[in-house]
């Protein structure tokens, strides 16, 4: 029998090193940056990024040549699997023998907004743009285009993309008033704050306050219908219905940023999943299995404010609805269209989350497993409930960073931060879940018996 190769990161870390001579923090995207000590240690602070070589089906590949079943999917894209021959074959013929870009309207994209139409059960009309933060920035404007108001009103914890408008309270600091705006990003001019209201998610009384005080100035409510940016909080009952019932009672707009849940956790996404049409509602990652497009969906009255003439919002991109994304997009939907793809991700995720549950049981740890199939999150933690973002401030951080580098050990990837999701596909099989589960088990058991130390660049392995 073959020796089991030893864990290493070291090229990793060498590959981070270079990186950060040629990019601010070594990355193109913040999200790629941990600042985990177990990792890699460079520079000032404990930080690296993770540098993949390939990834197929489940399963994906670094440059130090460890296999990992992946968890992480891209921070949620991926729904069928890595390189999805079903889809990539189409695309690849759209490559060879049709192009790539036309700057024109073309068959492709009529096919695909019908079957968006039929999918998503609040598209009456559809636009498409490149990515999730282009799609809830458009959202803002219709809004404030068809309302003729200004200020927005979104949840602390909620991400919605990094437009100035939004870019408020995704990651505040626990002690930090829950109804004052939180700058997340420098640059933001400070005149914007005021265009911005921030309120705890699933408090029904914060929102009804917030909204008599200021609905004739508020254009918008917008949230991530299921937050994936604190974890995976699922609404509480009734939660989303009452927000459709106050907007309609000051003629404000309900957006629904669906850039993680659509078509992921149903084929409409939270929207199905819950019973609760948004006015507008915004779409990207799994609706093309990893291809850069998003979408802006809604009530067509209401989308109608989108168009070239004064008065109307502006909505625009070189690289909106491109033949090649379209390719992705509608093979995607057809392939998630008959419902075995959904069917089969709630079965693996109960036994998943279940046997989880039952292990961290079995090794007397603390665990509430928050979310919903297809996107979930361990929270190491005595609470019995975990409702917003306030909630998770008492979740064992520390141990949830033990777990996650004992799991690469394992050969098992989840996100090292524990706010972001951890998230499943259809290529994981019976297999990767034996797999995982035994590597949770391990790693748990590890974490709570070891000790660590930060030890410098160069020595993890």
């Amino acid at each position: 029998m073959a020796k089991k190769k030893s864990f290493s990161l070291k090229n990793s870390c060498k590959y981070y090193t270079k990186a950060l001579k040629y990019m601010p923090e070594g990355v193109s995207s913040n999200a790629r940056l941990w600042r985990n000590p177990r990792f890699c240690y460079v520079g000032p602070a404990a930080a690296a990024s993770l540098f993949l070589k390939r990834a197929y089906g489940s399963h994906a590949w670094d440059v130090d040549g460890n296999e990992y079943i992946d968890y992480r999917l891209a921070l949620g894209p991926i729904i069928l699997g890595h390189s999805y021959p079903a889809v990539e074959n189409k695309v690849c013929d759209q490559i060879k023998k049709n192009g790539t870009i036309y700057g024109f309207g073309h068959e492709l994209e009529l096919e695909v907004a019908e079957r968006f139409h039929k999918a998503v059960p609040s598209a009456e009309s559809v636009k498409f743009s490149s990515t999730g933060t282009e799609a809830t920035m458009h959202a803002v404007r219709l809004a404030r285009a068809y309302t003729g108001r200004n200020v927005i009103l979104k949840f602390e914890g909620h991400y919605h993309g990094t437009n100035d408008y939004l870019l408020f309270s995704t990651h505040p600091p626990y002690t930090w008033p829950h109804d004052q705006p939180h700058f997340q990003s420098a640059g933001i001019p400070s005149d914007i704050g005021r265009l911005v209201i921030v309120v705890p998610f699933n408090d029904f009384e914060a929102v009804e306050k917030a909204v008599k005080a200021r609905y004739n100035e508020i254009a918008a409510i917008i949230l991530e219908p299921i937050m994936g940016n604190a974890g995976a909080i699922p609404p509480k009952p009734g939660f989303l219905q009452f927000l459709r019932e106050l907007c309609d009672r000051y003629d404000i707009l309900l957006i629904f940023d669906e850039v993680k849940t659509g078509f992921r956790v149903a084929l409409g996404g939270a929207q199905e999943l819950y019973g609760v049409k948004p006015h507008i509602s915004t779409y990207a990652k799994a609706m093309a299995n990893g291809h850069p497009i998003s979408a802006i969906a809604g009530e067509r009255e209401v989308m109608a404010s989108f168009g070239p003439d004064a008065g109307q919002a502006v909505h625009a991109g070189t690289f909106n609805s491109n033949p090649l994304c379209m390719t992705a997009v509608n093979q995607t939907i057809k392939l998630l269209s008959d419902g075995k793809v959904f069917k089969y991700l709630k079965s693996y995720n109960q036994k998943l989350m279940s046997g989880i549950e039952k292990m961290a049981d079995e090794l007397k740890i603390p665990v509430k497993i928050s979310g919903v199939p297809g996107m979930f999150q361990i929270f190491y933690t005595e609470r019995d409930e975990i409702n917003n973002y306030d909630d998770i401030r008492n979740s064992i951080t520390d141990f949830y960073v033990k777990v996650q580098y004992e799991l690469m050990k394992e050969g098992v990837l989840i996100d090292a931060d524990n706010q972001e999701c951890i998230y499943t596909c259809y290529s994981h099989s019976n297999n990767d879940l034996k797999r995982t589960l035994n590597a949770f088990r391990n790693s748990m058991d590890k974490a709570a018996k070891s000790e660590y130390e930060v030890r410098p660049y160069g020595e993890l392995g």
